[in-house]
């Protein structure tokens, strides 16, 4: 649960500012609909309270995963509804999750809908999901729908791990650079001091070496630890605390999205995941709008996502979606122009699907190059590294001769 910030604008064109309690932007965008308003601005307020929180008590994604492919499976198999949700009761790891299962399990047979009791949770099932369970809880196809969902998850487990995956080698290359120059800083650069010193020569000590003698000396006395540890933990707090407002978002989440290389990569993750989300709540029934609102919450870029708020919101006026995407200058042009072709043929949910396979295997053979595309960047810098310690170390071992 955050809080949110909110103006609105009633059909006189009053603007009404205040504060709720929701679970997304999207709950706060209904709660605003319902009151007649138009919505103005949205902005999660920061709250220290949750600066430290690790969210322990959280559902780790390959739990929910495994548990959203076993519910399908029993519902397959032809399990009541009741008896499924006891078996991931008492299937259920983690304490937090088994309490709140067990709560699910009392309101559903209290008489509740399922997607209701999970949304009251906030357990397994994202807002697109739920969405869903409650669209197919009308139509009577629950078991088809959640068949779509286990494969819907499934894909997007595959997509994260390829991205993590794909950004392994680089970082371990990176990593064990950074480990070689501070085990070089540390004790290679100190036994050259000293033996300069030994040969009273301290004061012909290259520039590039005392640079590095003071970074050792920094880094290995007591205030310099300190020092750097509490800048480290500034520099977490802050991207944190920067993440949870709205402008430091925005200026995070743009800044991931211009990243060379991986910034297009981001890109094409997040039209994946819009498109393919978007695509599943057409299929399932879901009026336009409303599957936008909700696609929307799902997105985790906060460009995309608002994004995807700007065009409901100019769609429930008249406009079309492709139109109104296209003025948000975010999603890329190609995705605009097929769905203005699902639009005028009235085929958009398929069009989505083709969009989001397209970019799928974008992703996938971009996660597959990621190294050798990465690979030269990493040499340069690697190579400056390599370079300057070899200046700052063996420079002045040569220069010993002349001093002798």
């Amino acid at each position: 649960m955050a809080i949110f910030k909110y103006e609105a604008a009633d059909k006189q064109g009053k603007v009404v500012a205040g504060k709720r309690d929701a679970e997304s932007a999207k709950e706060i965008v209904d709660f605003l609909h319902e009151k007649d308003l138009i919505v103005i601005t949205i902005e999660e307020s920061f709250d220290f309270k949750n600066l430290f929180s690790l969210q322990v008590g959280g559902v780790p994604y390959k739990e929910r995963v495994f548990l959203i492919k076993q519910l399908t499976f029993m519902l397959e198999a032809g399990l009541p509804i009741l008896q499924s949700l006891e078996v991931l009761v008492d299937q259920a790891k983690y304490p937090s999750l088994k309490e709140k299962l067990k709560k699910v399990y009392l309101d559903v047979k209290g008489g509740l809908p399922l997607a209701t009791s999970f949304a009251k949770q906030d357990v397994i099932f994202d807002e697109i999901q739920i969405s869903l369970i409650q669209s197919a809880e009308k139509s009577g196809n629950l078991i088809e729908v959640m068949q779509q969902i286990s494969i819907d998850i499934e894909k997007k487990q595959k997509l994260k791990n390829k991205v993590k995956n794909a950004l392994i080698y680089p970082t371990i290359i990176v990593l064990t650079a950074i480990v070689v120059m501070m085990i070089l800083v540390i004790y290679m650069v100190p036994a050259v001091v000293d033996l300069y010193a030994d040969l009273g020569a301290a004061d012909q000590i290259p520039l590039v070496t005392r640079i590095l003698v003071a970074i050792s000396n920094f880094f290995t006395s007591p205030v310099g630890i300190i020092i750097t540890v509490l800048v480290l933990l500034g520099l977490v707090l802050g991207y944190r605390v920067a993440h949870a407002s709205e402008g430091g978002r925005r200026v995070i989440d743009k800044a991931y999205l211009k990243m060379p290389i991986l910034g297009v990569l981001l890109n094409n993750v997040q039209v994946v995941e819009m498109t393919r989300m978007l695509a599943m709540l057409l299929k399932s029934g879901i009026p336009i709008i409303d599957a936008m609102y909700s696609t929307a919450g799902g997105l985790s870029n906060i460009h995309y996502s608002n994004a995807m708020i700007y065009s409901a919101e100019k769609v429930s006026k008249g406009s079309s979606i492709a139109l109104s995407l296209a003025k948000t200058d975010v999603i890329p042009n190609i995705v605009i122009k097929m769905i203005a072709t699902g639009e005028d043929t009235g085929s958009l949910d398929k069009i989505l699907s083709d969009l989001s396979e397209f970019y799928e295997n974008e992703v996938n053979e971009m996660t597959a190059n990621l190294t050798s595309m990465i690979e030269p960047i990493m040499l340069l810098i690697v190579g400056v590294m390599v370079a300057f310690l070899a200046v700052a170390v063996y420079f002045p071992i040569y220069n010993i001769a002349q001093i002798i």
